[in-house]
């Protein structure tokens, strides 16, 4: 089984089944930078063959497609106006202070009543829940949790996982940066290009030969939100490992990308495209490493508290950390919660009644 492979790399499983490392470091590497941040030498093996395993599954699975337009607008801005018609209230700019909880006679927390939450950044007042679901990444849920939930060794495993630095840089040029054999198009923003039909690669793209393993033009993948009348490309590029990136200044940072975009595309500096425009946004702990042998520190949706629930990608699911595996965990957590639901009833009931 692919999930008892965790304990080794996937360049030992690899290389032991007559991979080559030129293979790995011109193609595998590209791959896993974009999958985890990390190369092939520190990716669990189990994470690669996830994918992998998917692919032969689900033939579309392996299609690569881009959003039309941002994230927000086609992604979770659907999400959310679904929620909102059905009576769903987002409390934004919101700190939540803690978790309200009982803790049994060996000081192991019991029950959780809610949470104390800053509205709008106002004074904490008191939110109480029948039942409580913690949405987080792994710096947030560390957080997040008080002390004591560590007495439960679920939840103290947690505390092994390490997220992953990552950098991600957008730069606007005044041409078509991925445009390689017309000059004339490269250089061609006047017209209404709106439409995704600029010249130019419309496609997420990898390389081996620069620290961005994985880019896209979003002026030409995702148009919607992205092209600008009158510019170019929008290069979006995640820089992996992005350790040494962490404490440079963003227009270093911004600087050295664009560079290696020209070493590239050696035909956008020859024909004078200039960046007109960056942003660099750092993450100091994203997705969590998913090295060898951490597979078994994510905790299950389920908790020994029996009204409290966790989510998010970094639980333990069938995929991996990412946006998908955040949906699988999604999932199986409004599963956990209806399995649960009758002893939830009953102990409120009781709770109640003793109360009175």
């Amino acid at each position: 089984m692919v999930r008892d492979l965790d304990d080794i790399s996937f360049s030992e499983w690899f290389l032991r089944f007559g991979g080559s490392r030129g293979s790995i470091d011109r193609m595998w590497d590209p791959i896993a930078y974009a999958l985890g941040f990390i190369d092939c030498d520190n990716i669990s093996a189990r994470c690669m063959l996830t994918i992998f395993m998917l692919f032969a599954i689900r033939s579309e699975a392996s299609v690569l497609r881009m959003c039309e337009g941002s994230p927000d607008r086609f992604v979770s801005g659907p999400i959310r106006e679904y929620l909102e018609e059905r009576g769903v209230k987002f409390n934004l700019n919101s700190r939540v202070e803690d978790i309200i909880h009982d803790v049994d006679a060996e000081g192991k927390p019991c029950h959780v009543h809610g949470i104390s939450v800053a509205l709008d950044g106002g004074e904490p007042v008191r939110k109480e829940f029948d039942v409580t679901v913690c949405a987080q990444d792994v710096p947030g849920i560390k957080k997040l949790l008080p002390e004591s939930f560590r007495k439960h060794d679920q939840f103290d495993k947690i505390y092994k996982l390490e997220g992953v630095p990552v950098a991600t840089v957008q730069l606007r040029f005044d041409g078509w940066v991925t445009e390689m054999k017309d000059m004339e198009a490269m250089k061609h923003v006047k017209a209404d290009l709106s439409d995704g039909k600029a010249a130019g690669i419309d496609n997420l793209l990898y390389s081996a030969d620069a620290e961005f393993s994985c880019f896209a033009d979003l002026a030409l993948t995702s148009p919607a939100d992205y092209y600008k009348e009158g510019e170019g490309s929008l290069m979006q590029c995640v820089l992996t490992p992005a350790d040494r990136f962490m404490k440079m200044d963003p227009q270093e940072v911004a600087d050295i990308t664009c560079e290696q975009i020209y070493r590239l595309f050696p035909s956008a500096k020859e024909q004078g495209l200039k960046c007109t425009w960056s942003n660099v946004v750092k993450l100091s702990q994203s997705l969590y490493r998913e090295a060898p042998g951490m597979d078994k520190f994510r905790p299950d949706q389920s908790t020994p508290i029996p009204n409290f629930f966790l989510s998010g990608s970094y639980t333990y699911q069938d995929y991996i950390d990412s946006m998908e595996g955040a949906t699988k965990s999604g999932l199986m957590t409004a599963k956990a919660i209806n399995d649960r639901t009758p002893a939830i009833a009953k102990s409120l009931k009781e709770r109640n009644s003793v109360a009175a």
